[in-house]
C-alpha cells in the first residue's frame, strides 16, 4: 500500500507582542488584526509608538488609575 498522506503543516502563529508582534498606533486606530484583544491595545504598539502616542513610558501608563489609562486611551483613539 501507498505511505500515508504527510499530516497538514501547523497552522499559522499568530504575531503577539511577547514575539515582536507590533502593529503601528493608525492600524489599531483603523482597523486590528484578529489576534489583537481589543481591551488591550496599547500593548500592541512598539515602545516608540507608545510613548510617542501616550507621552509617557508603559511603566508610568501602567501605574495610573484604570479611568486615566481609559481617558488617555481615548484621546489616541484607542478606545
Amino acid at each position: 500500500p501507498p505511505p500515508p498522506p504527510p499530516p497538514p503543516p501547523p497552522p499559522e502563529k499568530q504575531p503577539t507582542p511577547a514575539d515582536g508582534g507590533y502593529v503601528d498606533l493608525e492600524t489599531l486606530k483603523s482597523s486590528p488584526p484578529d489576534y489583537v484583544d481589543p481591551s488591550r491595545k496599547e500593548d500592541y504598539l512598539s515602545d516608540a509608538d507608545f510613548e510617542a502616542a501616550f507621552k509617557c513610558s508603559r511603566a508610568d501608563f501602567k501605574v495610573l488609575k484604570g479611568w486615566k489609562q481609559q481617558n488617555l486611551k481615548k484621546a489616541c483613539g484607542l478606545f
